[in-house]
């Protein structure tokens, strides 16, 4: 259920422990959508979404974490009235723990306080309008949920995540993992896959930020024309071999760089033919109607002779990169920028810690080649600050 917040009284009248809202919504649409239900097109600065929560009951002795894909822009989430996290950021998925105010058997409440505040000029918006109406390049606006909501048990030492990095020239992949809480004797196994067979294997205690090298003896490079991808299996062990956690996943080979005026995939210039794709829906507006909407877009610009896009004015869905790395579209990954003054210092703030977490999530994908923090900004007033954020955002772009 969900109910709007005009007066941004909710807290103040008791709505993080609210047992029912005004309506249902169909979550992950938003308000705005057609498909969400409700298909409200004026601003929403404050919304609450309410509904109860299952906890399996063989999820005890687990760690319980609350997944978000996207949620525009902050908000804040509570289990009986409790807060269990805040986060701001209307593009990066996020992760509150929820363990210690659940239960496994047993039904809980949750609450989540929505604030979008598109016309304040310090959060990114994309191609949001601050108008009522469409206009120009400027689309219906995205306030709240959009992107799904799940529940996941983890063991509590399991694997949180990994970076994988490809070494094309070194034929082989570094990877570094980061646990939920690395334990005594604790070990991982890592495991790179061709099909059935195993190209490399190495084993050694666990670690958090520790880098394991995977050689592989004869490279298959990841690219357009074949868009080949090695399975990974990840295993934690205890300290008596025991398997606590296992996690597949896959990771493609490949290498860019630019020589002179250049682009180079895999040590060969590209020649790139992009599409601009703004990722809007007629009826999700920002969210794909389906996982098929999503793979659809990409093999209809594959036919019609282009070899990847630019993705314009938004974060896509992290599925959406996951058909380019299954075929072969090649992307540059791109923050909403618009509809913020970087030189002012909550809005620059406000754009690298999101634009942080975006990279964070995204940087595995093999198909995504380049990156656009910063989109056609005027450096107007301040040049100085102006500067500065777009050199912190280059050079953050580079360390992740």
């Amino acid at each position: 259920s969900y109910c709007f917040d005009p007066g941004k009284s909710g807290r103040e009248r008791g709505f993080a422990s609210a047992s029912a809202f005004d309506a249902p919504i169909l979550v992950p649409f938003c308000p705005e959508s057609t498909l969400s239900g409700v298909t409200h097109r004026d601003f929403i600065e404050a919304m609450w979404y309410q509904r109860p929560l299952d906890i399996p009951a063989d999820w005890q002795g687990r760690r319980i974490l609350l997944h978000f894909g996207g949620v525009d822009y902050a908000c804040e989430a509570f289990v009986d009235g409790q807060s269990v996290g805040r986060h701001w950021g209307g593009s990066a998925s996020f992760t509150f723990d929820i363990t210690r105010c659940v239960t496994p058997g047993g039904r809980h409440n949750l609450v989540l306080a929505v604030e979008d505040e598109t016309r304040s000029g310090v959060q990114p918006c994309g191609k949001q309008s601050q108008a009522y109406f469409s206009h120009r390049c400027v689309y219906t606006r995205t306030t709240g949920i959009w992107q799904t909501v799940w529940l996941e048990a983890v063991h509590p030492c399991g694997l949180a995540a990994i970076q994988v990095l490809p070494d094309l020239d070194g034929a082989r992949f570094v990877i570094l993992p980061r646990f939920h809480a690395p334990g005594v004797g604790q070990r991982l196994r890592i495991t790179l896959l061709d099909g059935s067979a195993t190209v490399s294997q190495v084993e050694a205690p666990a670690a958090d930020g520790v880098p394991w090298v995977l050689p592989v003896a004869q490279p298959k490079p990841w690219s357009p024309e074949q868009p080949f991808l090695y399975d990974l299996h990840c295993e934690v062990l205890g300290p008596h071999g025991e398997v606590l956690d296992c996690v597949q996943s896959y990771a493609g080979l490949r290498k860019v760089h630019i020589e002179g005026n250049r682009l180079f995939l895999n040590n060969a210039p590209l020649y790139l033919r992009l599409v601009l794709d703004q990722g809007f829906y007629p009826d999700g507006i920002w969210t794909a109607p389906s996982d098929a909407a999503l793979r659809r877009d990409i093999e209809i610009a594959l036919r019609a002779g282009f070899n990847g896009a630019r993705l314009h004015q938004k974060v896509f869905e992290d599925r959406f990169h996951y058909w380019a790395d299954r075929l072969g579209y090649l992307t540059w990954g791109e923050s909403p920028s618009w509809g913020m003054d970087i030189k002012d210092p909550l809005a620059a703030r406000n754009f690298l810690s999101e634009w942080r977490e975006v990279v964070v999530r995204d940087r595995n994908h093999p198909s995504i080649i380049a990156w656009t923090p910063l989109n056609e900004t005027s450096d107007v007033g301040d040049g100085r600050q102006h500067n500065r954020v777009h050199i912190d955002a280059y050079e953050l772009t580079r360390a992740l």
